[in-house]
């Protein structure tokens, strides 16, 4: 496997709740990664060493005349791969949150097209035979693959716990427009990553939204909508990439549902890119945002309610 085009992204339709999968190996343990966020997959290369990096950073390389930052997943997630040799390992070079960041794997193996509905959520207890508990704490969901338990690897918190400026997190949060009161709205937040979880919920929380309701995928977000009495709900912030039912196919089920058609939701992926965002708008997304901008989600928010309020 030499390159993924972007031709051979996931979702080709939007809202059909589909993924590809790439999948990989590290040590013993089987993973996954969104074929979306991957650029290509090219063979291990030696790196340049360089000063002061993060200690899971094994260097920088030149790809096609860009330096990338080459990450050894093994290493920061505590994964013993003593087996693996140079010849096996390849380096997956990905593209998120509008940067290229590259991960050395010990082997990949190929890619699958299948359902959301495959991934289940990170069990909450007791984690997975085998796998410790900084493998765990990177993991967004499991694909369930024949009689393999291949983990889905949440790239975006790896590359933010070793190349994200805190600054991008702390950003400035603009007073509400008048007459708006943030913490009589009730948010429901749909989003897998554990980390970014924590860092929506910090930011709602200290722009003074008191009501907010947060969900590991999906399913558990549509089944708290469906259940709520009309009008209970003021908004949907929801990820894209989620197990069991993605953001896009979970906007077309709201749009769908009569006591639900007019609920906004706002969609807060590192996939919102220009190509990505006409599923977005296929689909009734009220808003896409791209990942980190966290503070610009309060904006949002602030600028759909405030109409809403208005007309």
């Amino acid at each position: 496997m030499n390159k993924i085009t972007e031709q051979t992204g996931i979702l080709l339709n939007a809202g059909t709740n589909e993924l590809e999968v790439l999948v990989f190996t590290l040590g013993q343990s089987v993973c996954g990664v969104n074929v979306a966020k991957v650029r290509e997959v090219v063979r291990w290369m030696p790196p340049t060493r360089t000063p002061g990096l993060h200690p899971s950073v094994e260097g920088m390389f030149k790809l096609r005349g860009e330096v990338i930052a080459m990450v050894d997943l093994c290493r920061h997630l505590g994964i013993d791969t003593t087996e693996s040799s140079d010849e096996d390992r390849r380096i997956i070079v990905t593209e998120f949150n509008g940067r290229r960041t590259a991960f050395v794997v010990d082997s990949v193996e190929q890619i699958h097209r299948l359902s959301w509905t495959s991934i289940e959520p990170v069990p909450s207890f007791g984690g997975i035979e085998g796998v410790g508990e900084r493998a765990m704490s990177a993991c967004t969901g499991v694909l369930k693959l024949g009689e393999r338990l291949v983990l889905m690897i949440d790239f975006e918190s790896v590359a933010d716990s070793i190349v994200f400026d805190e600054k991008l997190h702390k950003a400035e949060i603009a007073a509400p427009p008048p007459g708006l009161d943030r913490s009589k709205l009730r948010i429901v937040v749909a989003e897998d990553s554990g980390f970014m979880r924590g860092l929506l919920g910090q930011v709602l929380e200290r722009a003074g939204f008191g009501k907010v309701e947060a969900f590991v995928d999906g399913q558990a977000a549509w089944d708290r909508l469906e259940a709520s009495e009309p009008g209970e709900i003021d908004l949907l912030l929801a990820d894209i990439e989620m197990p069991r039912v993605d953001g896009l196919h979970l906007t077309s089920r709201i749009r769908q549902s009569h006591k639900l058609s007019s609920l906004p939701v706002v969609l807060f992926s590192s996939l919102v890119t220009e190509d990505n965002r006409k599923k977005g708008e296929q689909v009734g997304a009220n808003a896409q945002i791209a990942k980190p901008e966290l503070a610009r989600v309060v904006s949002v928010i602030d600028d759909i309610m405030h109409k809403r309020a208005a007309a």
